[in-house]
């Protein structure tokens, strides 16, 4: 008996079954690559909007401390205006109270001043009152003035300034935690566990971007100051003549008798404020060793100043002037012991110089120093740079969360690089610039007096980029 033959047919049956097999494998593992791709992709944009909204908050949080030294350095100058008031109110108690002394003791008397100037003058010279205790309560005010300055508002700019850097990355770590709740444990705590998210600074703009400022300068603070105080009446010059229209003299017919007010407040170059407020009548004499010259005399006088400050340059006084001059003439005193010009002069020196032998002396610091962007980086932004990293231990990858495992070895997935992670780069940046255009076109550089700073995103560039690629 012979063996049946095989025909094609049974020769080729089973290889269909290999190659739905191969078929199977490649597309179980086209499935695989897919949905880890797809899950990377899902991780990394979920990531790139976190990162984004982290950046954006970080340069917000810049913009706030920013403002928040231009509104210190606005409050600087508030309080300045405030005391460059309270020294003025200072001097016109001690000035009223010089005045009210005069008057009672008829030198010069009322009703001459009365005659020779005008009611109005004479009504006021008359009824001239010095508050009670207004030096002092005025000189408290100041004093609590010079406090805030030097020491409230001072160490505020300085915790600004020094805790900068950590509350930004405070606030972009809050962010992240709330973009991903599952991980909250962003934070420099040690025992917290560790964080699959992690955050690097790529670059930082904020080293050196501000400076500390002495407000002896004539830029900054000091002219910011002289401006805000030029707006306010009270502090302008307080100088006006009133003359009598009568003919005193033939011998100088054009000349007068003379009131003479003059006042005025000024910052020093010490930084402290001063203030000066007198009266003088100046009588009109003749005698026959020096012609027509004014006698003064003085009815009010005032001054506050510094510990160790001067007045103004063109302030004429002397130190020791006589308290009266029943014992020699005004005019020979004034010949031998001073420069003064008795013949056309247009100031008070006898009033100045009784307002500076009883001169209130107020304790005060002096302008503060002061925070300004750098002279260099005027132009520039303040920027940074972040990554955002996470881990693929919570990515549901085949060889992460999955519960579907992946081959090893050269079969692994290689999606997520050689750290391990999704990494992302993101970058913002804090401006400056006006909520409208100035009046005059001008464009206004950056400056820590005014509070206009803003917060955008920014590009990254690729030095950055490929930074954050790197292992840390």
């Amino acid at each position: 008996m012979s063996a049946p033959s095989l025909t094609l047919a049974d020769a080729q049956r089973g290889q269909a079954l290999v190659l739905g097999m191969l078929v199977a494998v490649v597309g179980a593992a086209s499935l695989v690559v897919l949905y880890n791709l797809g899950q990377t992709v899902e991780a990394r944009t979920r990531l790139t909007h976190a990162a984004d909204a982290a950046a954006y908050s970080g340069a917000l949080a810049q913009a706030r401390a920013l403002n928040a030294i231009a509104y210190v350095n606005r409050s600087h100058i508030a309080h300045q205006v405030a005391m460059a008031h309270l020294v003025t109110l200072g001097a016109s108690a001690q000035y009223l109270h010089a005045l009210q002394t005069q008057r009672r003791r008829g030198n010069p008397p009322g009703s001459l001043i009365t005659m020779l100037f005008g009611p109005d003058v004479g009504a006021a010279y008359l009824t001239a009152q010095a508050p009670a205790d207004a030096e002092s309560r005025l000189a408290r005010a100041f004093a609590q003035h010079d406090r805030v300055v030097h020491q409230v508002l001072e160490m505020a700019a300085r915790e600004i300034v020094a805790d900068f850097s950590a509350a930004r990355e405070r606030v972009m770590r809050k962010v992240l935690a709330a973009n991903y709740p599952a991980h909250p444990g962003i934070t420099r705590d040690a025992a917290a566990p560790a964080s699959p998210l992690t955050l690097r600074l790529l670059a930082d703009a904020w080293p050196r971007y501000t400076e500390r400022n002495a407000a002896t300068r004539n830029a900054g603070l000091r002219p910011a100051t002289e401006g805000a105080a030029a707006r306010y009446g009270f502090l302008d010059s307080r100088s006006q003549t009133r003359r009598n229209p009568w003919m005193v003299n033939p011998r100088c017919p054009l000349h007068r008798h003379e009131l003479r007010r003059r006042g005025s407040t000024w910052l020093g170059p010490d930084g402290r404020w001063g203030a000066l407020d007198t009266q003088s009548y100046h009588a009109l004499r003749s005698n026959r060793w020096v012609g027509c010259y004014f006698r003064e005399y003085a009815m009010g006088w005032g001054t506050v100043q510094g510990e160790k400050s001067g007045v103004p340059n063109d302030v004429e006084y002397v130190d020791d002037a006589p308290a009266d001059f029943s014992q020699e003439d005004f005019w020979r005193w004034v010949e031998q012991s001073t420069s003064w010009d008795i013949f056309g002069g247009a100031t008070n020196p006898m009033a100045n110089s009784y307002a500076m032998a009883s001169a209130q002396r107020w304790p005060a610091g002096g302008l503060p120093a002061y925070r300004e962007v750098a002279a260099a980086r005027i132009a520039d932004p303040l920027r940074f740079a972040v990554a955002v990293s996470l881990d693929s231990a919570v990515l549901k990858t085949s060889d992460a969360a999955s519960a579907v495992t992946a081959p090893k070895g050269r079969f692994h997935y290689a999606a997520l690089g050689r750290t391990g992670a999704v990494t992302v780069s993101s970058a913002a940046e804090t401006y400056f610039t006006r909520p409208e255009r100035r009046a005059d076109g001008r464009q206004e550089l950056a400056t820590l007096f005014r509070p206009y700073w803003q917060a955008r995103l920014s590009p990254v560039t690729p030095q950055e980029a490929l930074l954050a690629r790197s292992a840390p």
